[in-house]
């Protein structure tokens, strides 16, 4: 049952557009790093080709058929309390991030929330060609936009135990871990981010 307390969340952009909610230029990768809503139509054929690709299906289990995937972000799409956002270097569509309100998660059930926490997930792009520091720069670009908002405090995730990758690019990027818990599909470290800003009182 959802908390009263639970709000829609911030980042959600209230006008559908295709243009870009976040564009900077990260010195790391020498691109441009932007992110976009995710467009049903024009971004889920190129996510269904990513998660039925070996290298997804072990953490990500999305794997099936297109119109289970649409299903799913349709509903995505139309939840206050999660949003999926495409992500872009020079133009190029490389990640997809789902980003949720921590309130209407199970991870509530484990950690002490308050207002507009949130969580994430990141799908990256197979590895065509190597881009050292790719991601790391991603999730920081990422999170200059999420913190941009003065709701923003914590930003959460919660990798699998045996996704050391995962877990070794969350500690890079100066994510804390918290505690390791048994969620209903998985054992997970919580890892936490707190706002670089404080908030004003």
């Amino acid at each position: 049952m959802l908390t009263t307390k639970a709000a829609p969340l911030f980042c959600k952009p209230t006008e559908e557009t295709d243009d870009a909610v976040h564009t900077e230029f990260a010195d790391s990768v020498n691109g441009t790093i932007s992110f976009k809503s995710l467009n049903l139509r024009n971004d889920l054929p190129t996510i269904h080709r990513w998660v039925n690709m070996p290298y997804t299906r072990e953490y990500w289990q999305m794997n099936g058929q297109y119109s289970q995937l649409y299903a799913i972000y349709q509903c995505m799409e139309l939840n206050p309390y999660s949003h999926s956002f495409s992500g872009y270097l020079n133009g190029e569509m490389i990640c997809q991030f789902d980003v949720y309100s921590v309130f209407a998660d199970e991870l509530r059930d484990h950690i002490i929330q308050e207002d507009h926490d949130c969580g994430f997930h990141l799908l990256m792009s197979p590895n065509r060609k190597a881009i050292h520091g790719l991601t790391m720069a991603i999730v920081k670009c990422f999170l200059n936009y999420y913190f941009n908002f003065p709701m923003a405090k914590r930003m959460y995730a919660e990798p699998d135990v045996n996704n050391q990758k995962s877990i070794e690019l969350l500690e890079r990027c100066g994510f804390k871990k918290i505690k390791t818990v048994d969620m209903s599909y998985k054992k997970a470290h919580v890892y936490c981010i707190q706002s670089p800003t404080p908030s004003a009182p």
